[in-house]
């Protein structure tokens, strides 16, 4: 018997307004053990659909038709309380952020005890205790003792992924729904926790249902795939076959929007951009582009940005006696150089210290010791007035567009204030023009100056947070991983502009990311950190060959190809977490 079927699915949003529909008659099957991917843009409807099945829609402001059975029975008809009793053994969920998903006024070993014992009341405390042990060894947490006393902030991005999939898992659901499990974390750390997944499907039979973007995890995990646009399921069926011969053109133009190593920066053309798109996607300006004066021999020129024996240690524990404060050193002694011109990537695992430096070489965070030269000056030695002009020349984006604008203020407060904060602008009509150029540049209009920041997409905010840092006329940008948390067409339009921008605007970036294909495809050179430390560099088009400290081919062997021959080559989950 089909374990999950969909049937006609239809999801309204009722507000003031008309209903806004956001899944339109989707039709889905899985069955008993399978993996099926469902995959598409943001705003397609995938965690509608997954909301929708489990009964976590608010039903005061959804209007949902259709059928969804699970094991033969009905699920839209369920009470509260009979919908409790299926989730959990029956259907559970591993949610995007745990961060949010777990409680944070208690600590794991309680969640996880709770949960043992809610399908299990028979369970004493101990043997309870001893479950939660068990289960987190078996998600590959080794010092299980300190976890479970631990509250999820004292907890790494990816141990609190692995303590969600626990969550989920220790009451052998039948079927496991992933939404998004692997965003923003690194490569080795996603296919560990993809791993996971898949060890439970031949583990125990669980079926899986991951929602996704990438394509990637797409080839390595999934049996089928179903392609989501404007909420109706366009494509769908054997991922090999979706994967090497996609019927449907958005399916094709969203593969195509993928990097995959091997892209050499010979095809990073302005002619050949990720996603086949040749024709430029900013539009164009009725401003003539930045033209700055660049040195005769660029090999023989000073590096725009220097930094050398560049440390920073933060105080973990303070005590009265001076030798007992405790401190962590994130950045260790760091030395590289960046040309003008260039897109310098950094890459690393989670914590290794990458956006730790970037806040430094930034003036965001007082180094400990070491110099940062910018365009020949000192800038630790900078003073206040020093500092203001170092800042207009000086830019950065951060990764979470959400959190760097503020909700309260319009985009023509947020993009004329640096202007006039910094001197760029004259007075308030002078900031209003440089922010509609701002605006125009990262292909938004200027009527959006006075919407706030919610009214956008995560795409649109990403460009708003590039457009505020252009409105100041910058020489230099850090980029503090701006696509990690993008689907792939709109990490398309995001490196796409930002390589148009270098070009018209004679910019330089220190990208910072841990997508390797990513790195390639964007960046000159690139530098590996490891526990703060930069332990090697080499160009970005010899990633893969150049590449010779373990931790980074680590990060190299953990990409996972979007092509389905990788299906074949793919390793049992076991092999990945010794």
């Amino acid at each position: 018997m089909t374990l999950l079927t969909i049937e006609h699915l239809e999801v309204d949003f009722v507000g003031r307004r008309a209903a806004e529909p956001a899944v339109r008659g989707v039709s889905l099957a899985i069955e008993p053990g399978e993996i099926v991917a469902l995959v598409g843009e943001s705003g397609s409807g995938k965690s509608v659909t997954a909301a929708a099945i489990t009964g976590l829609l608010p039903h005061d402001k959804v209007e949902i038709r259709g059928d969804i059975h699970f094991d033969g029975q009905p699920l839209l008809d369920l009470t509260e309380d009979s919908l409790q009793q299926i989730r959990g053994s029956g259907i559970a969920m591993v949610f995007q952020n745990p961060l949010s998903s777990l409680d944070p006024s208690f600590r794991i070993g309680d969640q996880l005890i709770e949960m043992a014992r809610l399908r299990r009341r028979d369970l004493d405390a101990a043997s309870a205790r001893a479950s939660a042990a068990q289960w987190l060894e078996r998600v590959g947490i080794q010092d299980t003792e300190r976890v479970l006393r631990a509250y999820p902030h004292q907890l790494s991005g990816g141990m609190r992924q692995r303590v969600m999939i626990a969550l989920a898992a220790m009451n052998r659901p039948r079927l496991l729904i992933a939404d998004e499990p692997t965003t923003a974390l690194d490569t080795v750390l996603q296919k560990e926790i993809l791993a996971l997944l898949k060890e439970l499907n031949r583990e125990f039979g669980t079926a899986i249902l991951i929602i996704t973007h990438d394509f990637g995890v797409v080839s390595w995990l999934s049996d089928r795939v179903a392609v989501m646009k404007s909420g109706r399921i366009v494509e769908q069926g054997a991922t090999a076959r979706v994967l090497a011969a996609p019927r449907h053109a958005y399916t094709a133009r969203l593969i195509d929007a993928v990097p995959e190593l091997g892209l050499r920066r010979a095809d990073r053309t302005p002619a050949r951009r990720l996603g086949g798109a040749a024709r430029p996607l900013v539009k164009e300006a009725r401003f003539p582009p930045v033209q700055r004066a660049s040195p005769q021999n660029a090999d023989a020129a000073p590096p725009f940005l220097e930094v050398r024996g560049l440390s920073k240690a933060f105080v973990t524990r303070r005590s009265w006696w001076p030798s007992r404060i405790h401190t962590l050193e994130a950045v260790r002694e760091v030395a590289f150089e960046v040309k003008r011109g260039e897109i310098f990537g950094l890459i690393g695992a989670s914590g290794s210290g990458k956006s730790t430096l970037a806040r430094v070489v930034a003036q965001l965070t007082p180094a400990t010791e070491g110099s940062v030269h910018f365009a020949g000056e000192e800038v630790t030695q900078f003073d206040r007035l020093a500092l203001k002009r170092f800042r207009q020349r000086f830019q950065f984006v951060f990764q979470d567009s959400t959190s760097a604008l503020n909700p309260r203020r319009t985009l023509s407060d947020q993009l004329c204030d640096p202007a006039l904060r910094l001197g760029v602008a004259e007075d308030k009509d002078h900031a209003l023009e440089l922010a509609r150029q701002a605006l125009e540049r990262v292909g938004l209009e200027a009527r959006h100056l006075h919407r706030y920041p919610h009214a956008f997409s995560g795409g649109q905010r990403q460009r708003i947070g590039i457009a505020r840092a252009l409105v100041v006329k910058p020489e230099f940008i850090v980029l503090d991983e701006p696509t990690s948390a993008l689907d792939v067409s709109i990490q398309a339009q995001i490196l796409n502009l930002l390589l148009e921008l270098r070009e018209t605007l004679d910019l330089t970036y220190l990208f910072i990311g841990h997508s390797l294909p990513v790195i390639e495809f964007l960046c000159d050179r690139v530098a590996v950190m490891e526990q703060g430390r930069i332990i090697e560099s080499f160009d970005a088009a010899d990633l893969s060959a150049n590449a010779v400290q373990p931790s980074t081919r680590r990060l190299l062997d953990a990409v996972l190809p979007v092509r389905p021959r990788t299906l074949l080559a793919a390793p049992h989950p076991a092999e990945l977490l010794t």
